[in-house]
């Protein structure tokens, strides 16, 4: 509260080749000079170094501590370290001189080395928590809090999965993004060119681990920790950590509940040594200060809500003797107003100074005031020098240009580059020392290319270049050695001290060097036809990619055929007679002076092969093709390939040349596909066209057999049709009926036929699409109405047999008989039908196999069986005589025809059937069938009609006396005839009384007869 600027140093130093660090507590006085109030070196015999420092309110009592962080080690052992915390509390007069707590993170056994720390408010209760990283083997961050009594104590170790293993350092950042009050972290780790992140979520003071994700970015390189600031540098509305690097680059992460969203900053500040975010210009948008202590320069980028991107400034510091580097800075705020003034640290090659200088300080323009004015506020300000006083300015910060990008360019000639680098290839060179010249310092002489820095602990430029960075560079930079050291005497008077001071002795060195980033030449392409028949030219002219400006690509040839040539362009070319029937290997480098590239293949010469086979180029559909392919070769036992090169779907080759393949009704018409043979790169291809042909659909046909009446009209339209497109359907009738007519134009079949075409007549047509020939059978037969020409008697006696021969006129002298199966007959005089039931069950259930039996043997000879062993015997082949033989309505029937006047028997044939010379055969009743079907359809009971000889018996009962009317059916199966008449059955009168046996004389004679007649109408004559 004296209004003096104080700040802490953390100073580094070597001592007999150890690092030794202190941290000291500075207060800037009236003069501008730096006062040490309070300092804080290593414990006694332990070495190691702080890594930071920070004030924090880690108590809650609304005072700050000093909250330090060191790596030690207890056993002199610097490899061998324990990270330390120690926190100081401020008193009246300064922090205490003892620490108030520490507390030790590792183990005793164990290398456990601390990277950075940060504070953290976890449970949003006003006092800070301290975030710890901890490196190998733990790989871990550490959350230490102070406890009631004061002590510091451990309260969560924090493990992110995805940084578990690795090379890298673990670091941590906390972060308020949701402005909540609750701290989240997000731990991360650079490798390389990746960076490994994992976030921690704050629920409420408990931590949830989040997603990993892992971001590459070219180049980066030396991570700055004590730089990592948390700033809204792009003014979104989210806050961002900052990651700077030596490299150049600078990261920025963005929580978000999704993802951590990564950035890089568009800015180039040269290799960094420190980092400041603050807003210079007082827009409310945060500004940024980058140093580059290497190049002696700071960036000032300045952010803008109305523009994109960062406006930056350059400025270096300059001095009456010599220049110095400034390496660090801090800027100089006023509750939380940047007031345009940085403290400073600068080294000068021979000693390091801080110092107080204005940069980008805003000027304000006052009114002049009134006299009285003035001398109010000469007074008011004298008092305030007491409080604050003027800070003079030690040294000046003039502002430059921006310094000019430094790219790649063209190698001079006669220049050999030091180094021949590769993109993303780490490039470490180190300054070489020994025990007479140990290294002091270094500084940049020329900016050097993006990325590139000096880094201080391994005293090595280092730089990874990528693919923009290609070309020569020359580096020139200073560096100064320590030669030696000398010792001067200073005497004061205060305490009669005499004071001695050693001043190092040294050597200073302007370097250049030049350095080559290299893109090595590459084969895009490969060559094509290796293989091809002798007797012909191979040709190749090969691209390289080489993304150098100065480029300047040699082809080689390491082995190639005897006669090949290697063009400017590394082109090939060689021509080929027939004996050069071999394998070559061949070898083509390019190179551009630095790399090469090697591009090996081989050429095969091969010897020509022929097709000779032909294959057939008609098909049909649904049926199975097939294409033996023969392959002419100069020699047998060379191994062909033989593959289709397109065909049709379903076509397949095996592996001996055989094509297989059924066309479906999807694949008509003309067909192509492609066979190659090959042998190597000898190829020879037959191109086939088939026709895949469909026959003719006929869709509609006459029935295999028709019945047309006499008198009718028979009517029929053919449906035919024929896929194949081009195809024309011709239709030829080879035999018609008498008097059937077809239509040319709609295929359309008419007949009327008369009585000169009864019985069976035949039909044959034949349809044709040019390719394949098809016919249709059909069979008629013309049948006559049957007529009923007798005359039944029309009258009966009551007990006297009646009978009536029915006859009827059928000019048919075919038939055609409509059981299940239709039966021909084509002289019905000359057959004779059977009927037989079958009483043996075994051989109802076997009759199939004995109707096989019977149609499966070509000649069945009739024995005697009354005389099996007779030596007189006619022989007679009963297939011969048999029109048919078949089961239907579980009735066996059989149809007998004579043939010659001859004929058999069916008690013989069914002998023969029953195969009854092999054992019994079975019980049957036969009964003959005629062909005409005669049917009583109204008939009194008891009357009867013969199904064969079509004769009506009936012998009226005692009480059918009167009329009984009598319809009868005649049907030859198509056409049927009916007669109805009525029968009169006479009851004949009879005289049942008995006459008197006596008269007398004179007297009448009666004599009452009584006659029995029942018929109703009778009337009776006396």
């Amino acid at each position: 509260g004296d209004g003096q600027y104080e700040f802490a140093a953390l100073e580094y130093n070597r001592l007999n080749g150890h690092t030794i660090s202190m941290i000291r507590y500075y207060e800037i006085d009236i003069d501008g000079y730096q006062n040490l109030s309070w300092e804080l070196e290593m414990p006694d015999g332990l070495l190691g170094s702080f890594i930071g420092v920070k004030l924090a309110d880690i108590i809650g009592d609304g005072t700050p501590e000093l909250v330090a962080v060191a790596n030690l080690s207890s056993n002199g052992d610097e490899t061998i370290l324990q990270p330390i915390i120690f926190y100081y509390k401020w008193y009246d007069d300064g922090f205490s001189e003892t620490p108030s707590g520490y507390l030790n993170i590792g183990d005793q056994n164990d290398f456990v080395r601390c990277h950075n720390f940060d504070l953290i408010d976890l449970d949003n209760n006003n006092d800070q928590e301290i975030l710890l990283s901890l490196g190998s083997p733990m790989r871990a961050l550490a959350l230490i809090d102070v406890s009631s009594e004061g002590d510091l104590i451990m309260i969560e170790r924090l493990e992110p999965t995805a940084l578990s293993t690795g090379v890298g350092f673990v670091y941590g950042k906390s972060i308020d993004w949701n402005n909540d009050g609750y701290d989240e972290i997000i731990s991360f780790s650079p490798e390389g060119n990746v960076l490994k992140i994992q976030p921690y979520f704050n629920r409420n003071g408990r931590l949830v681990l989040g997603d990993a994700k892992q971001e590459i970015i070219t180049g980066i390189n030396g991570l700055l920790p004590m730089s990592i600031v948390v700033s809204d540098w792009d003014s979104d509305g989210f806050k961002d950590i900052l990651l700077p690097f030596q490299s150049g680059h600078v990261v920025a992460m963005t929580l978000s509940p999704a993802t951590v969203a990564i950035d890089v900053l568009p800015i180039d500040a040269g290799p960094l040594s420190d980092m400041s975010v603050v807003d210079i210009n007082l827009d409310n948008v945060n500004d940024l200060f980058l140093v580059s202590g290497e190049m002696n320069m700071i960036t000032m980028a300045i952010g803008s809500l109305d523009t994109v991107g960062l406006k930056t400034s350059y400025f270096t510091l300059e001095t009456d003797t010599a220049d110095a580097q400034v390496f660090n800075i801090i800027p100089i705020t006023e509750k939380g107003v940047y007031t345009g003034s940085i403290v400073a640290s600068s080294w000068n090659g021979q000693e390091s100074n801080v110092f107080l200088t204005e940069i980008g300080k805003i000027k304000i323009d006052i009114p002049s005031p009134d006299e009285e004015d003035v001398i109010t506020a000469l007074d008011e300000q004298i008092d305030l020098i007491d409080l604050f006083p003027e800070i003079k300015h030690a040294m000046d910060l003039p502002k430059l240009p921006k310094p000019p990008a430094t790219t790649g360019q063209m190698l001079p000639k006669d220049i050999l580059p030091r180094h021949i680098l590769t993109e993303n290839q780490l490039f470490t060179y180190k300054i070489p020392e020994d025990a007479a010249r140990q290294f002091y310092s270094f500084r940049w002489l020329t900016p050097p290319p993006k990325g590139m820095f000096f880094h201080y602990e391994s005293r090595s430029i280092q730089w990874v270049p990528d693919d923009t960075q290609l070309g020569a560079y020359k580096l020139g930079y200073r560096v100064e050695m320590k030669i030696g050291e000398s010792v001067s005497l200073e005497a004061t008077i205060k305490d009669s001290l005499l004071t001695y001071q050693i001043i190092p002795e040294l050597e200073g060195d302007d370097e250049y060097l030049w350095i080559y980033v290299n893109d090595p030449p590459k084969f895009v392409t490969k060559p094509v036809l290796t293989e091809f028949v002798a007797n012909s030219t191979f040709a190749y002219s090969p691209v390289v990619i080489d993304r150098n400006i100065d480029k300047n690509i040699r082809y080689f040839l390491e082995f190639a055929p005897d006669d090949m040539i290697l063009g400017e362009n590394g082109s090939l070319v060689w021509k080929t007679d027939s004996a050069d029937v071999n394998v070559y290997d061949v070898r083509l480098i390019a190179t551009d002076g630095f790399d090469r590239d090697i591009q090996e293949f081989k050429l095969y010469a091969r010897a020509g092969v022929k097709i000779i086979s032909r294959p057939l180029v008609d098909l049909k559909v649904n049926e199975p093709y097939q294409y033996q392919v023969d392959v002419w070769r100069p020699e047998l036992s060379q191994e062909i390939k033989v593959k289709l090169l397109h065909a049709p779907i379903g076509m397949l080759i095996n592996k001996n040349n055989f094509i297989n393949w059924t066309p479906e009704t999807t694949q008509l018409d003309t067909q192509y596909f492609a066979i190659e043979a090959s042998h190597g790169v000898a190829k020879d291809t037959q191109n086939v066209a088939v026709f895949v042909n469909h026959p003719p659909i006929i869709s509609s046909a006459p029935p295999l057999i028709n019945v047309v009446n006499v008198g009718s009209t028979w009517d029929f339209q053919l449906e035919i049709s024929d896929p194949n497109m081009a195809d024309k359907l011709t239709i030829t009738s080879l035999e018609l009926p008498e008097g059937m007519r077809i239509d040319p134009f709609t295929w359309r079949l008419r007949w009327d036929p008369t009585d000169e075409e009864l019985d069976f007549s035949h039909m044959r047509l034949e349809i044709t699409d040019g390719k394949e020939i098809y016919f249709i059978d059909s069979d008629f037969y013309v049948n006559a109405p049957i007529k009923i020409v007798s005359v039944p008697p029309m009258t009966a006696n009551l007990g006297e047999p009646y009978q009536y021969r029915i006859l009827n006129s059928d000019k048919n002298k075919s038939a055609l008989l409509p059981y299940d199966k239709t039966i021909r007959i084509d002289e019905i005089n000359s057959v004779r039908i059977y009927s037989i039931d079958i009483t043996d069950d075994v051989y109802q259930e076997n009759i199939g196999r004995y109707i096989g039996e019977w149609e499966s043997a070509e000649e069945i000879y009739l024995t005697d069986n009354d005389k099996p062993e007779s030596s007189a015997f006619s022989r007679l082949n009963a297939k011969k005589y048999v029109n048919n033989i078949f089961w239907e309505n579980e009735r066996l029937y059989i149809l007998i025809k004579t043939v010659d006047d001859r004929t058999i028997g069916i008690k013989d044939l069914l002998w023969e059937f029953f195969q009854g010379s092999k054992g019994k055969p079975p019980k049957v009743i036969v009964e003959r069938l005629s062909p005409i079907k005669y049917t009583l359809l109204e008939f009194p009971d008891g009357m009867e009609v013969d199904e064969y000889s079509g004769i009506i018996n009936w012998t009226p009962g005692p009480e059918q006396h009167d009329s009984h009317t009598i319809k009868l059916l005649v049907s030859d199966g198509y056409m049927k005839d009916e007669q109805t008449y009525e029968i009169y059955v006479n009851h004949k009168p009879v005289i049942v009384s008995n006459a008197p046996k006596s008269a007398l004389v004179d007297e009448v004679y009666r004599y009452q007869i009584q006659v029995e007649d029942k018929n109703s109408n009778s009337e009776l004559v006396y």
